[in-house]
């Protein structure tokens, strides 16, 4: 299995649209991805709980992906709808990597 990691900075990302993301960015990234999606993860950037520093990231989201064939398949036929969303959630493009899940 492996796991895509996608990353939007906080840095400049005051306006990111969580809403608007989950309501209805994951349904075309769980549309798109079909039986080769494994799972999905949002999670929002906080704050120390001291206060001391803000996050580093606004939104981190994580794709585990099942069939990596099929994946790849997938998103080269439709990664052009994805991208083209993203500035209906946020200004800020995102830092992604790919992992190898070694262990669950």
């Amino acid at each position: 299995m492996k796991c895509i990691t996608v990353l939007y900075p906080a840095k400049d990302n005051v306006a990111f649209d969580f809403d608007f993301y989950v309501r209805r960015h994951v349904p075309l990234i769980k549309d798109i991805l079909g039986n080769s999606l494994h799972r999905v993860e949002v999670r929002r950037g906080a704050t120390a709980n001291d206060g001391s520093s803000a996050p580093t990231y606004t939104c981190v989201i994580s794709i585990w992906i099942a069939d990596w064939p099929a994946y790849e398949k997938a998103i080269a036929a439709r990664a052009s709808e994805l991208i083209a969303e993203v500035p209906l959630f946020t200004k800020v493009m995102p830092v992604m990597q790919i992992d190898e899940v070694i262990h669950p």
